[in-house]
């Protein structure tokens, strides 16, 4: 009975921990994206032409991750907007086990 006990503490346990992935690089022409298990949407970007291409950006986010539940970090290095969608994509897919959201 003990065992069964535990069995599912743990599973409870691994359920409510933290998920986190990462995609992509901090090299220049390149972004790194890092999800990270949430229960309410968040989108953070940061990129030091933000001034320039801010909005761009952020529209990619959105676009990419639309009806995706999590914290969504992403750190542009000079990412193009194809860079950017593809490690959005990668990061998905990682944190997801290979499925669409």
């Amino acid at each position: 009975m003990e065992i069964t006990n535990l069995t599912e503490n743990l599973f409870i346990y691994y359920l409510h921990t933290l998920i986190m992935i990462e995609a992509g690089t901090q090299e220049k022409g390149d972004a790194l994206v890092i999800i990270e298990s949430s229960k309410q949407r968040e989108i953070i970007v940061e990129s030091k032409i933000m001034a320039i291409y801010g909005e761009s950006i952020k529209k990619t986010v959105e676009e990419e991750t639309a009806d995706f539940v999590a914290k969504i970090i992403v750190k542009d290095y000079g990412a193009l907007d194809w860079v950017l969608r593809a490690r959005l994509e990668a990061a998905i897919r990682k944190f997801t086990g290979g499925e669409e959201p």
